[in-house]
């Protein structure tokens, strides 16, 4: 177990400089405005509640504003699930089934198949989640208030992180209830009471950052974004791409092998006196309800999984190899933990390549194929350099990152271009604000990401008005002083007068232009039609 976490500390440590990806450039350059004075959803809008970009702006402030420092942060992160699972694991299984259980989360929550080398606000849910679900239990034990308040507000900071967190705090009032129906009609006070404390407590952590934001006069666009527009964004997603992204997580990787195991082990618990059936049933239906509530089902969704599915490995290994072992088929009790280091083996072996061979740039190519944020780095890098600290930046695409690096500010709070062109009923207003943001700032620096998965079009959606605007914006007043083509196998980067002489040769492609001076007018550079 301590080979499994020094090894996790060591592929960590070794890729902390590995670039941003979308999600945490957006954590990251929020949590850099607000560390320079900039409340949430003043210049920046998402609909992730704020919890996260406070978490950012943290540990910014301790390990500094670049991605060593957030990734630095966000193993301590991790560090501390582990530790929180560990103390829960204790309650519930044996010494075998503890050391399973941790053993399992340290891979799966290693491994590039839920994305968990990057700093998601689930990693945070997480913690959260299971310090308050720890805190419940030794209250619920002792009886003690003090301790039910503090469950309650460790919740409500999960909630805060992100909007699934909910259904963990779904798991904490199941348990509280069924205390009181347990204890019957004579205690209903005493059950009330908890009950209250806890909400109590899970309430302040979001009444009072309602409350900031008022006073910060940023409330209604953090209700609009994190409620209202949240629910729009979600329903755009059919059912039916739910179950086909649970389809292909089922399909591939050796990581599938373990859920199959975890739910073995839930089969086995069902049918054994003393087990805690109740508390991982409704565990593991709260953290599945998380997982596919927000429906896009992306791989670091599944992070909320992996703390009921470690500790349902933990008792599924032990448990059928004791179960064996009692039968006439005793000679195959060690096949259950033959099955469990062989799976673990090969999520080792899957996962080589990226935790112990290749350097952290090549390391995200290969996690993200097809997403540009290796370029997107050094797209940041050369603006920060080639400009003042008051210029601003529009970017056309999904890509908040080229901010952080840069440390200028965007000429509109829409940082994600997808929102403003999937099929949702606010998407035409959207579009006629960001445009009217652009137009109004004049920004020194134009970026458009011309990539499919920056901008994720979907049927029904309007991107080609917006395309239309930007293929004329970019010929009033603006030279082209940096191409990025990116190929397959290799990134071709012209900077200067060489991208402006340069013919793209393809339309996978970063551009970027430059406001035009007096001392070079518009037009000295070749401006290149982009689709």
């Amino acid at each position: 177990m301590l080979l499994l976490v020094l090894m996790a500390v060591c592929v960590r440590l070794r890729l902390l400089t590995m670039p941003l990806e979308r999600d945490e450039g957006e954590y990251a350059y929020i949590g850099q405005l607000m560390l320079q004075g900039v409340p949430p959803y003043q210049l920046a809008f998402n609909i992730k509640l704020p919890g996260t970009y406070t978490v950012y702006a943290v540990i910014m402030a301790l390990f500094g504003q670049n991605q060593s420092g957030i990734h630095l942060g966000f193993l301590f992160v991790n560090l501390g699930n582990l530790a929180l699972l560990y103390f829960l694991a204790r309650r519930f299984l044996d010494d075998a089934g503890v050391l399973v259980c941790c053993a399992a989360y340290v891979l799966l929550s290693l491994s590039s198949a839920v994305l968990g080398l990057q700093g998601h606000a689930t990693n945070l849910v997480i913690i959260n989640a299971l310090g308050g679900l720890l805190l419940l239990l030794r209250a619920r034990e002792k009886n003690q208030p003090g301790l039910m308040f503090l469950s309650g507000l460790l919740f409500g900071l999960s909630f805060l992180c992100k909007q699934p967190g909910l259904f963990f705090t779904v798991l904490a009032v199941a348990l509280l209830a069924r205390d009181g129906w347990a204890a019957g009609m004579g205690q209903w006070r005493l059950c009330a009471g908890r009950i209250l404390l806890f909400t109590a407590g899970w309430a302040i952590p979001l009444g009072l950052t309602c409350l900031v934001l008022w006073w910060m006069g940023t409330f209604p666009r953090f209700w609009f974004w994190t409620f209202v527009y949240a629910r729009a964004h979600t329903s755009v997603v059919p059912v039916s791409f739910v179950l086909h992204r649970l389809a292909a997580s089922a399909s591939h990787g050796f990581e599938r092998w373990l859920f199959l195991m975890a739910f073995l082990g839930w089969l086995w618990m069902l049918f054994q006196k003393g087990s805690p059936k109740f508390f991982m049933t409704v565990f593991f239906i709260c953290s599945f309800l998380a997982l596919v509530i927000g429906r896009y089902l992306a791989q670091h969704y599944f992070i909320v999984m992996l703390p009921v599915i470690s500790l349902l490995l933990g008792v599924a290994v032990p448990g059928w190899a004791a179960f064996l072992a009692q039968t006439r088929f005793s000679r195959l009790s060690a096949v259950p933990v033959a099955i469990f280091l062989l799976i673990c083996a090969g999520i080792i072996k899957s996962n080589a390549a990226v935790w112990f061979e290749e350097p952290p740039e090549v390391a995200c190519a290969d996690i993200y194929f097809a997403y540009p944020f290796v370029e997107c780095l050094r797209v940041g890098e050369y603006i920060r350099e080639h400009s003042k600290p008051q210029d601003r930046i529009a970017v056309f695409g999904s890509e908040p990152e080229i901010f952080f690096y840069a440390h200028r500010r965007s000429v509109s709070g829409y940082i994600y271009m997808y929102d403003l062109v999937e099929p949702q009923p606010y998407a035409s207003a959207m579009q006629k604000e960001f445009i009217h943001d652009v137009e109004t700032a004049k920004p020194e620096f134009l970026v458009l990401v011309n990539t499919g998965t920056s901008w994720m079009p979907q049927a029904g959606g309007d991107a080609a008005s917006l395309f239309n605007w930007i293929y004329s914006y970019e010929r009033q007043g603006y030279n082209l002083i940096g191409l990025i083509e990116m190929y397959p196998d290799r990134t071709e980067y012209f900077w200067g007068p060489e991208a402006g002489a340069e013919k793209p040769k393809t339309y996978n492609a970063i551009f970027v232009w430059q406001r035009a001076t007096e001392s070079q007018p518009d037009g000295t550079n070749n401006q290149p039609s982009v689709k």
